[in-house]
């Protein structure tokens, strides 16, 4: 009483479903009689054959295609590192405009091990070191004042983070809270023989000591 064979697996069944439908089911399956279920396999009626107008499209796997996914995937690995390669040569091109290793304090001189992340929070976005007389942009990133004001001269007018335009009337000072956090920040002092901590607040006063000490001595 139809055309459409009984047994088929489940796969072929989909394919169907999804072709006709708009098509009541009783149209292409039997009314009458139990579906029997069956692993894909070219022994099914409907797979194995194309005279009920239903052809299974056979996947391509010939060695052409996988080697257009292999270019593909080349391709696309040589663009990600070209990209992270110019984001390290940005920064390091920013790094030489700032000069600011004898003037600028590095975070390996805070007296405590903080997370990585809130080391990161209080860095110069630019010469990551700890940020000194910081100012913050309307993109809410954070530089010394110093760094940012010769990257906006040397590279242009926009933040050296996201490239969001940036100038230096826009620049203002972090919220206090954020500066209470800093000022308060301990720091071990560079001086031979000195290495007392000493809070980031007070650490100028601190070394402006020491050169008076100097000068007294000599």
């Amino acid at each position: 009483d139809t055309i459409h064979p009984t047994n088929f697996c489940h796969n072929c069944w989909s394919v169907i479903q999804r072709k006709f439908s708009s098509v009541p089911c009783e149209v292409y399956f039997p009314r009458k009689g139990t579906m029997e279920w069956h692993p894909h396999s070219t022994s099914c009626d409907v797979c194995g054959t194309s005279s009920h107008g239903i052809k299974r499209k056979k996947q391509d796997s010939s060695p052409q295609r996988g080697k257009k996914l292999r270019i593909i995937a080349e391709r696309a690995r040589k663009i990600m590192y070209s990209r992270s390669q110019k984001q390290v040569n940005s920064k390091s091109i920013m790094k030489k405009i700032t000069n600011c290793k004898k003037i600028h304090l590095s975070t390996k001189m805070l007296a405590v091990d903080y997370p990585v992340d809130f080391v990161k929070s209080i860095s110069c976005q630019v010469c990551e070191h700890i940020l000194a007389d910081p100012v913050e942009t309307t993109c809410k990133h954070l530089f010394c004042r110093l760094c940012i004001l010769k990257c906006l001269r040397a590279i242009g007018s926009y933040c050296p983070s996201c490239r969001y335009p940036c100038f230096p009337t826009d620049l203002v000072n972090p919220v206090r809270s954020f500066l209470s956090i800093l000022n308060t920040l301990a720091v071990r002092c560079p001086v031979k023989d000195c290495h007392e901590e000493v809070t980031l607040g007070k650490y100028s006063h601190h070394l402006s000591s020491h050169k008076e000490k100097k000068e007294k001595g000599t």
